[in-house]
């Protein structure tokens, strides 16, 4: 039987992850220095603590966790969510668990899209919510960034645009904190003028968060939905999705949303149907975790992990780049973007830094479909050692150099 003529057209439509395709293409190369997943190290997993929780979970709580769960997820981890986070007045019904950050975002553009309808979102964005977006028939449009996050001249000007076209914007995508791919972390002050822009336009946002608790510097910056709720007032306006995978482990899909009582009910539907219940095992295992006081001083442990690495990394670009090649200079997080001279192609040099046992993710697969600029790359420092992110950047500024020349 030929299957093909029978796949629906969201199904004949789909983009597969267009990263794991490019990790794959060069996972048997011998010597090769991969700047390219979005991994975290597996130094970090607190291995001996989960196994030890797991363990008292299953014994002492069995019973209960194996069998069937609640499909807007665990109570006993809400509240302790509530608790860590110290937010007042938040309810449980405010809240949804979900397996991982990816079905969170799914549910919520779920949600809302109809085909046709638009999603606003920075450009560049997470590869994964874009592919998320366009399978369910939405209108994706980036808007540029600059060094302070999303630019909002530019929004307003593409919402105006889209309206005056008649076109439905649903909501705006964005991540805030040291953002995927960029790094780039939005200023407290634009954060504030966003929400008053989004507020007035009478656009919801969806604010991804997996990365805020990786800073490795300064003090951290308040969410959007944090902003919106104490400076606004505005307990409607922004819906956050919070992954646990870079700080827990992205192997047990783990990630809670914040957002309208009323929105979180018709994501909880969509949980039902597609995965009836979060892990309940894995979510009291978070449970214990918070309660036992583990979370901060974890958390405390892997920045102090990470920042050699984010320092050894903008210490190689400084030494191996030419002057015409720019990046970011994140102050946490897990990726660093270059900007190439604009007559480089980032996706013909991926092709050539195999030769050189190098790789990373070229730029272009993180804009919308139509949208793509080219002479743009993301590297990854957290899943390399120091000896690898020395070797790795000296043979990518060979590369870069040689094709300058």
């Amino acid at each position: 039987m030929d299957y093909t003529k029978e796949y629906s057209q969201p199904t004949q439509s789909m983009k597969s992850s267009l990263i794991r395709e490019l990790v794959a293409s060069t996972r048997n190369i011998p010597g090769l220095i991969s700047f390219a997943g979005g991994f975290p190290s597996p130094s970090t997993f607190p291995k001996d603590i989960l196994s030890d929780l797991y363990s008292r979970v299953i014994i002492e709580e069995g019973m209960e966790v194996l069998q069937y769960g609640a499909s807007e997820g665990d109570r006993q981890l809400k509240e302790e969510l509530i608790k860590w986070e110290g937010y007042r007045g938040l309810t449980p019904e405010e809240m949804l668990i979900t397996v991982g950050a990816t079905n969170g975002i799914y549910y919520y553009a779920k949600t809302f899209i109809n085909p046709g309808d638009v999603i606003l979102c920075e450009a560049p964005s997470f590869l994964g919510s874009l592919v998320t977006f366009e399978a369910i028939g939405a209108e994706v449009h980036g808007i540029d960034m600059n060094g302070e996050g999303i630019d909002l001249e530019k929004l307003q000007s593409k919402i105006t645009e889209l309206r005056a076209a008649g076109k439905n914007i649903k909501f705006l995508y964005t991540i805030p904190d040291f953002q995927n791919p960029s790094g780039i972390s939005m200023t407290l002050q634009r954060r504030k003028d966003l929400i008053s822009l989004c507020e007035a336009s009478q656009l919801p946002i969806m604010e991804d968060n997996p990365y805020s608790r990786l800073r490795f510097l300064n003090k951290p910056i308040a969410t959007l939905y944090a902003i919106a709720r104490k400076d606004f007032n505005n307990s409607n306006l922004v819906t956050e999705i919070v992954s646990f995978s870079k700080i827990l482990g992205p192997g047990m899909r783990l990630a809670f949303v914040k957002g309208p009582a009323d929105v979180i009910s018709k994501m909880e539907s969509w949980q039902q149907k597609i995965n009836v219940t979060p892990d309940c095992v894995t979510q009291r295992v978070a449970t214990r975790f918070l309660e036992k006081g583990f979370m901060t001083p974890h958390i405390k442990t892997i920045c102090e992990f990470y920042k050699p690495f984010l320092n050894k990394m903008l210490s190689e670009l400084d030494k191996n780049m030419p002057s015409c090649v720019t990046w970011t200079k994140p102050e946490g997080g897990i990726f660093v973007w270059l900007w190439l001279p604009e007559n480089m192609s980032a996706d013909e040099l991926f092709v050539k830094a195999k030769d050189h046992k190098v790789t990373f993710i070229p730029g272009s697969k993180f804009y919308p479909t139509g949208q793509e600029k080219v002479n743009c790359l993301r590297l990854n420092f957290t899943f390399s050692s120091m000896q690898q992110i020395e070797e790795g950047i000296g043979r990518l500024g060979e590369l870069i150099r040689s094709q300058i020349d």
